[in-house]
């Protein structure tokens, strides 16, 4: 029997290994960048002082090794088998059965859909295999050894595992119901010795309030609310009844009916695992999730190769036009993909922790390093307590730019306590109070400039595009900021600033040349000038392609044409299109 348990959780290991790594291997590195693990005492110190701080300590020290693609999906299966192989020894107590899997699996399957979650900490797993571990110990003692044990074990269970406690006094209480123990009556002081634990630590600061003492909400984003928390606690009651309950009946006899029974109950787990993969994964988030990872580790290729047209959101289209500018394609491709106004370029501020990473990004292509240290910033108070190494990294970056050393220096420490970060965070040390080689350096070099100019502004702006119109021609060779200056008033159909910054700029160091897209811009601002065209540097291929477009716009209103549909296939990526035909929110 044993080895018939064992060769169960290996095939039960290995499926959602396969599972997790082939849907779900980019929600692991999403989930990493919001927390932080440190090698140092003053962080061990810190975590172990909270209510279920050894839980948070381990599930912080797993998923700092998020960020290695493959490593994720391992983690989490295995801690979710140990889940269904405790679960189920302490379930064979109650029903003396070996024969129930789904109902031995109920926990199991209650935390698979959690772990699909990002918003979930998987110190809520941790959690659950402490109190588990302590139930089966529980389960396995004498009944008078069992009382003394429960006592002591729930408010040390409190503070290694937070509100996880209440639920192994419930389960502690209701075993000794089912299995009618000679102390069953007694045991129910295991719940009010659970209450004051949970009020005690509240009160002497171990839980920050009362929610996060009592209720699965601990293991939670606290800025979220989720009911589908709350299922594992409900699981694990529910499986013991059931347990117990089946208790009545006898297990088929001949080995055809064992096959037959247990067979069907397997088939109910996988369709269960399945409908739980489909309902609860978020999948319409797994493509976010894989462009944030390409983003964060500049696999801009990636991102434009990848691009999939039945995948179109506004987060999408910025992270591939940030990819476009990255590699110097965005002026030359900017209609080449289905652009729909200026939140394709850059997302409308919402106040999340999500967008406030991609505006530092943005802000960071673009060249304006103050603005992007300011949403790095926002980003990392956003993110759990223990920080956001994603975003520290970016403020190592800024702050070295701006000279601001000591305070570079701050968080370059912090990145030497992680695993992960540390050779990058020790590399970053020779800026540090170097302008020499800050200057030097092609990237923070280039950065250093723009910050430069950005700094002489007479003004301070809130939008990138004034912003912008003053940094381009003050630093020419920031070719990015040219890039998303000229994108955003196209995109915006500004063709009036359009053409007063074409005048002002082209032809001089920061806008040497124009691509088609911009010389289609031109062309609107006086169709029907052929001289201010060539004056205002439109090819003679462009001034064809135009005399052409306007051409086949006459003859599909003499017929009646949709034009549209007529244009779409010659026309569908210029700017002329778009100007005509893009009815989107600016």
């Amino acid at each position: 029997m044993k080895y018939k348990n064992l060769t169960s959780g290996f095939i039960l290991f290995f499926l959602q290994v396969i599972v997790l790594f082939y849907v779900f291997r980019f929600l692991y590195p999403f989930k990493e960048q919001f927390q932080m693990f440190q090698f140092t005492g003053q962080y061990a110190a810190a975590t172990w002082k909270q209510a279920g701080g050894v839980a948070l300590y381990l599930s912080e020290f797993l998923s700092q090794f998020y960020i290695i693609i493959g490593i994720g999906p391992v983690i989490t299966a295995f801690l979710l088998t140990l889940v269904a192989i405790v679960s189920s020894l302490i379930l064979k107590k109650i029903s003396i059965r070996n024969d129930l899997p789904v109902v031995f699996f109920l926990p199991w399957l209650s935390l698979l859909i959690m772990h699909l979650d990002y918003d979930y900490l998987e110190q809520g797993t941790i959690a659950y295999l402490f109190l588990l571990l302590f139930l089966w110990i529980y389960v396995n003692l004498s009944p008078r050894i069992r009382l003394v044990y429960g006592l002591c074990i729930i408010p040390l269970l409190y503070l290694i595992a937070g509100p996880i406690t209440h639920l192994f006094a419930v389960s502690a209480f209701l075993f000794e119901f089912l299995i009618n123990g000679t102390k069953k009556y007694i045991c129910i002081i295991y719940l009010p010795v659970a209450v004051i634990s949970a009020v005690a630590g509240c009160y002497s600061g171990y839980s920050p309030n009362i929610v996060m003492a009592f209720l699965p909400d601990a293991y939670y984003n606290p800025q979220v609310h989720n009911s589908q928390i709350c299922y594992s606690w409900y699981a694990l009651p529910a499986a013991m009844l059931l347990a117990a309950f089946l208790k009545k009946y006898n297990s088929p006899v001949s080995f055809k009916g064992k096959c037959r029974w247990v067979g069907f109950q397997w088939a109910i787990i996988f369709l269960l695992g399945y409908e739980s993969i489909i309902h609860f994964g978020k999948i319409d988030a797994l493509d976010q999730f894989q462009q944030d990872y390409y983003v964060r580790t500049g696999q801009w290729d990636k991102i434009i190769a990848g691009f999939d047209q039945t995948v179109l959101s506004k987060r999408r289209m910025c992270n591939l036009n940030l990819a476009l500018a990255q590699t110097g394609q965005l002026s030359e491709r900017l209609f080449d993909y289905p652009q729909g106004g200026i939140e394709t370029l850059m997302l409308r501020w919402d106040q999340s922790v999500f967008t406030a990473e991609l505006h530092s990004d943005l802000y960071y292509c673009m060249g304006i390093i103050s603005t992007s240290r300011k949403f790095a910033f926002e980003a990392l108070v956003s993110s759990r307590p223990s920080g956001n190494p994603r975003m520290l990294k970016r403020l190592v970056e800024t702050n070295i730019i701006t000279g601001a050393y000591p305070v570079a220096e701050k968080y370059i420490r912090l990145l030497e306590n992680t695993w992960h970060y540390k050779e990058w965070a020790s590399s970053y040390r020779r800026f540090l109070q170097n302008d020499r080689a800050v200057e030097q350096d092609p990237v923070l070099g280039l950065k250093r400039r723009c910050w430069k100019a950005e700094a002489a502004i007479p003004e301070l702006y809130t939008d990138p595009v004034s912003t912008l119109t003053h940094l381009v021609p003050a630093c020419p060779d920031n070719k990015s900021g040219l890039q998303y200056l000229t994108s955003f008033l196209l995109l915006n159909k500004d063709i009036g600033t359009y053409m007063v910054l074409q005048e002002s700029l082209f032809r001089t160091p920061a806008w040497p040349e124009m691509t088609d897209s911009q010389q289609e811009a031109v062309v609107i601002c006086r169709p029907d000038d052929l001289h201010f065209w060539l004056e205002h540097g439109v090819s003679v291929k462009v001034r064809n392609q135009a005399l052409a477009f306007m051409q086949k716009v006459k003859e599909g209103t003499r017929f009646g044409q949709n034009p549209a549909v007529v244009l779409a296939p010659e026309y569908g990526k210029t700017y002329w299109f778009y100007y005509m035909f893009n009815t989107m929110d600016k």
